[in-house]
């Protein structure tokens, strides 16, 4: 016998997700005042209150906290259950979800893609780019099974989130064949010059400035430019000099057009790559797979 009703835990969870009866009442469909009464008698059950309601955001009281982590764990796993269900009713057709962020240069993420598609020819895959923080939290919910990014996302421990590297990369000074005869100097020639970086606050250009204040130079920097593969286009018409990723300069079509700068700098740059996956009951069998095999080189 279910000792409690689950629909009144559903009703709870959202709840406690959305910080909010309102938005909870929009993604349940439901009234807001239905939704309350529904709540009351959940609380009435246990006999314990489990929402502050006495701020403009619903907060959760220590035994709510208590009733939160339990209803995620349950709907988690749920959740879980259909993707893995689905996944095997379709074992021909694999699904994956992917996700990458905008600061991991195509060439890298079509080197995944390839060897997703190597391990399993007919697999269905969904790929998207968004912001890091949002594929988490779709990771957490099972909106995507893996996520390709320039850093480790670090979460507490109990969430289940596993970072795996697939690659340390030299980043690169690249230039326009055009110019490359005025700059055979680095670090010295970059005094003046004008560079192209990355957007802060990416990683690469705060890497950036303490490469410029170790080499006590000033270069003029003329753009920065959130998109990699626009960065590197720009390099190619001839407008400066990139800092890029070295593997995505090796593997673009503009390669011909491209000239990697001898840099006699002690002070190297680097760029990551990592896949991010959340830990399952039931392992999902392409990622496992992916995860443990694929590295870049």
């Amino acid at each position: 016998m279910i000792p409690f009703n689950y629909h009144h835990l559903y009703y709870f969870y959202i709840v406690a997700k959305e910080h909010s009866f309102s938005k909870a009442a929009r993604t349940l469909h439901v009234s807001q005042p239905a939704l309350s009464a529904q709540l009351k008698q959940f609380e009435s059950y246990w006999d314990l209150k489990l929402f502050n309601r006495d701020s403009r955001n619903v907060t959760l009281t220590e035994e709510g906290s208590m009733v939160f982590n339990y209803s995620k764990a349950i709907f988690d796993l749920g959740q879980e259950l259909a993707d893995t269900v689905v996944n095997r009713k379709h074992t021909e057709n694999l699904r994956i979800q992917l996700g990458t962020s905008s600061s991991v240069p195509k060439a890298i993420v079509e080197a995944l893609v390839r060897f997703i598609y190597h391990c399993k020819p007919t697999a269905n895959l969904i790929l998207r780019q968004d912001k890091i923080d949002n594929m988490i939290e779709d990771l957490m919910v099972h909106k995507l099974d893996l996520v390709i990014n320039d850093f480790p996302y670090e979460t507490p421990f109990e969430q289940g989130i596993q970072n795996h590297l697939a690659g340390t990369i030299p980043m690169v000074f690249c230039v326009s064949k055009g110019l490359a005869s005025k700059f055979a100097n680095i670090p010295k020639d970059l005094n003046g010059a004008p560079l192209i970086l990355p957007t802060a606050p990416d990683r690469t250009y705060h890497a950036m400035q303490n490469y410029i204040h170790a080499n006590k130079i000033k270069p003029k920097i003329i753009a920065e430019i959130q998109d990699l593969e626009l960065g590197r286009m720009f390099v190619a018409m001839g407008k400066g000099i990139g800092l890029l990723n070295s593997y995505a300069v090796l593997n673009c079509p503009e390669r011909k057009e491209l000239v990697i700068l001898k840099d006699r700098s002690k002070l190297k740059i680097n760029d990551t790559i990592y896949l991010i996956n959340r830990e399952r009951k039931i392992p999902h069998p392409l990622i496992t797979q992916v995860v443990e095999d694929f590295r870049l080189s």
